[in-house]
């Protein structure tokens, strides 16, 4: 069972990618039900050797409000967040600039692959048992 905090009424946790052979942490992730997919921000995943190139597939999000950002998509090795688990799994990588301070978004895809519970009343994200 791994907790989250809530800041700005969202809940936020620390994952751990594995890609290019190597292993990174990162904090101020909001998961978010109401995102399809799961992305981060460019700059965050350099120390994986993780950069867009010109072949990467582009794919376009839209948020609430109907705004919208070009993504590339690559897989990694995994994603995690403490039990949980997708592996292989694909990501969205893109700037990611809002109005506030995060990382990456889980989304509804790494939620549904990995059988995530959200327990807003322990405040913990954890495997369904």
């Amino acid at each position: 069972m791994t907790s989250f905090q809530i800041r700005q009424g969202l809940p936020f946790v620390s994952v751990s990618l594995r890609a290019n052979g190597k292993s990174l942490t990162l904090t101020d992730i909001l998961v978010d039900t109401g995102s399809a997919a799961t992305a981060f921000r460019t700059d965050a995943l350099k120390p994986l050797g993780i950069t867009p190139q010109p072949d990467d597939p582009i794919r376009v999000m839209v948020g609430i409000g109907g705004g919208t950002e070009a993504v590339i998509e690559r897989p990694i090795d995994a994603l995690e967040i403490g039990e949980l688990r997708a592996s292989p799994f694909p990501i969205q990588i893109g700037l990611l600039d809002y109005q506030i301070q995060m990382n990456g978004i889980i989304g509804t895809d790494f939620l549904l692959a990995s059988k995530a519970v959200l327990d807003f009343s322990t405040r913990s994200i954890h495997p369904l048992k």
